[in-house]
């Protein structure tokens, strides 16, 4: 139970946190088990050989990503299941594995810098715009950090953060520094959209956690309504508008590759991978995105290309974990990042909260049909592992 709860605090989907706790139960040979795990809590009841019948109920308060910890609580637990260690020693290996070394602050720095100016750039920011968005991304990196350690509430924390760093934004553009409002916008608040939320929830939907589903893309919504507040009220306040610069992407394709790899290379460092695992998921952003556009100049339509691009990032997940011996979800969370609809659902709320349906009901048309090719493009990947493995086992 402290395993699972501690996978899920470190950004695990539902289905393999519930795989992990059945699997490391068999191991210890209990004669029956049953475990039903949320986003939020976990339940577990288990008989024993001598017939004694065990229940626990673990409320997990809060939630974030680490990556570099998932991957060495899934080590753990498939340790477990081999070794079958007795309660000491698992109790020490956890204890390891929970208490690595933490990231260096300028490591979080330096990954939110690159994140906010890369898809700034990715969404047609100029020189002194990707500036812009890498300052206001250290003062979102800052404002996170520090607010996040009393505030778990998505709606909240993410209303403080986006409220601050749209004030920076407007003051920086009306003294020069910047050019384009939107577009820098948009970059930034790439940072607080919840993608590893709205995946893992495309996800749970797929392997029918419909609960657990909707409650992680419940809370991306959240977060979404309060970046929307927050990003409204000083464009209210200031009478600056930014809905004249939606969603461009920058006209040069080469340059939109390089901005999403850079982009997608500080999202994995945000996320604590570690090692070559940060190439690895830079290397899937740019093959996701590059199948996209290649998709798309052969003439499909924008829900096809992200079909086929989704299909591509699982299959090179489920490449890239076996490759490396970690979860897919490392790979797959950071490399989808250039499909992620984050900007239209960002600009869904925005349209909302100012009252233009037009905008809102536009953007949320776009966000649906994205969503929609990446949960087809997931299910195929899904269908067509459980074949191939199954046949390879046989």
């Amino acid at each position: 139970m402290d395993i699972g709860s501690a996978m899920i605090r470190s950004g695990a989907e539902t289905h393999r946190v519930e795989d992990s706790l059945y699997r490391m139960c068999d191991s210890y040979a209990f004669t029956a088990c049953n475990i039903w795990v949320v986003p939020s809590n976990i339940q577990a009841t288990v008989t024993t050989r001598s017939g004694e019948c065990l229940t626990q109920i673990r409320h997990v308060r809060s939630t974030g990503v680490d990556f570099d910890r998932l991957d060495k609580l899934n080590n753990l637990s498939r340790e477990v299941c081999r070794d079958v260690p007795e309660t000491a020693e698992l109790a020490a290996r956890l204890e390891k594995a929970m208490n690595g070394a933490p990231q260096r602050p300028w490591v979080n720095y330096l990954a939110g810098a690159m994140a906010g100016a890369g898809f700034g750039v990715f969404f047609n920011c100029d020189a002194l715009d990707a500036l812009t968005a890498a300052l206001a991304s250290l003062l979102v990196t800052f404002l996170v950090r520090r607010l996040g350690r009393q505030e778990n509430n998505p709606l909240i924390l993410n209303f403080l953060v986006s409220c601050a760093a749209e004030l920076f934004i407007i003051l920086s553009v009306a003294c020069g520094l910047g050019h384009h409002m939107g577009y820098i916008t948009v970059g930034v608040v790439m940072l607080l959209i919840s993608a590893l939320g709205a995946t893992n929830g495309l996800r749970d939907l797929v392997h029918l956690d419909t609960l657990s589903g909707v409650m992680n893309i419940t809370a991306s919504l959240t977060g979404a309504i309060g970046i929307a507040l927050g990003i409204a009220l000083p464009l209210l306040l200031c009478r600056a508008r930014a809905d004249n610069e939606i969603m461009v992407l920058n006209p040069n394709v080469l340059i939109q590759l390089l901005a999403c790899t850079v982009g997608c290379a500080g999202f994995a460092l945000w996320f604590n991978v570690k090692g070559k695992k940060v190439l690895c998921c830079a290397l899937g952003a740019l093959l996701t995105w590059a199948a996209y556009l290649l998709a798309l100049k052969c003439g499909a339509g924008a829900f096809t290309a992200t079909l086929i691009a989704s299909i591509g990032c699982g299959f090179y997940a489920q490449l890239m974990a076996r490759f490396n011996k970690a979860p897919a979800t490392i790979f797959m969370t950071v490399s989808i990042f250039p499909l992620i609809p984050g900007a239209a659902l960002y600009y869904m709320m925005y349209g909302f909260v100012l009252q233009d349906m037009a905008l809102g009901l536009g953007k949320g048309a776009e966000l649906l049909l994205a969503c929609f090719g990446i949960v087809l493009g997931f299910m195929v990947v899904e269908v067509a592992s459980r074949y191939i493995w199954s046949a390879r086992r046989s």
